[in-house]
């Protein structure tokens, strides 16, 4: 089962549809299916399998409850829990090799109540191994203080699932070219770099404050590993779903 958590306009539903397909048409004997986790959702690029929205309707919650829609999705995400063994009932009668979970495109919604954590621990029960993909939009990373800004939400969200492995993704990859990919990547391997970036290409209080986020990441070593991802080329699905398999216990006769 994985999780694909990031900002709004991250690319979290395009590439849960999309990497179900590939898993589908990859091996035939394989099943994937896909969990919708956002109840106000309006359009979504592919059909869940399993739909939160089924059980749960943003309009009538802001109706029973009086609310606006900010209001409503936190109390709708705050709701979930009454049907989380719903959920399971229809995540195993899928009975399917991978889960992906499409979660909130307000990522605080999901990761950083605690309904979100409590949704993760609780549908994975029995032998269902557990994954986090957390995505970094390449719109927000090409400067280092908004490259640290996402690392510090990304080292967040590891902290909040800490039980659980995490992937990073650099999403959007295509819009970036080569040496912008690299320059990013090694942002994520090389924290040294990161701060020499910083010192060299932002200004004032930005720089300052950026300066010593960089020595906090300096300090804690490492990050989970960062990986370029396009849903234009196949090859970045590979990627991606090379990372996912290494995730999990390669004995297993099935991965989730």
């Amino acid at each position: 089962m994985n999780y694909f958590i990031g900002t709004a306009g991250s690319g979290k539903s395009t590439l849960t549809g999309l990497l179900k397909d590939y898993i589908i048409n990859r091996d035939p004997e394989i099943s994937a299916i896909t969990l919708n986790l956002d109840p106000g959702v309006k359009v979504i690029p592919y059909a869940p399998d399993i739909d939160i929205r089924d059980f749960i309707v943003l309009e009538e919650v802001m109706e029973e409850y009086g609310l606006g829609p900010n209001g409503a999705m936190i109390l709708a995400s705050d709701l979930m829990v009454n049907y989380l063994d719903d959920l399971k009932d229809e995540i195993d009668e899928f009975n399917s090799d991978w889960i992906l979970v499409d979660t909130a495109g307000q990522l605080e919604l999901f990761a950083f109540r605690e309904t979100g954590p409590l949704i993760a621990s609780s549908l994975g029960f029995g032998d269902i191994q557990r994954s986090v993909c957390f995505l970094f939009d390449s719109n927000f990373v090409l400067r280092p203080n908004g490259f640290i800004s996402t690392l510090l939400l990304a080292a967040s969200v590891q902290f909040r699932f800490r039980k659980i492995s995490q992937i990073n993704i650099l999403s959007k990859v295509d819009l970036l070219d080569e040496d912008q990919i690299d320059m990013i990547v090694n942002w994520s391997q090389d924290f040294q770099a990161l701060e020499e970036s910083t010192s060299e290409r932002e200004k004032g209080l930005i720089r300052e404050l950026s300066m010593h986020l960089s020595e906090v990441f300096i300090q804690m070593g490492s990050t989970a590993e960062l990986i370029p991802c396009t849903i234009r080329e196949e090859h970045g699905l590979d990627l991606l779903f090379g990372s996912l398999q290494r995730v999990f216990d390669s004995d297993k006769s099935r991965f989730y």
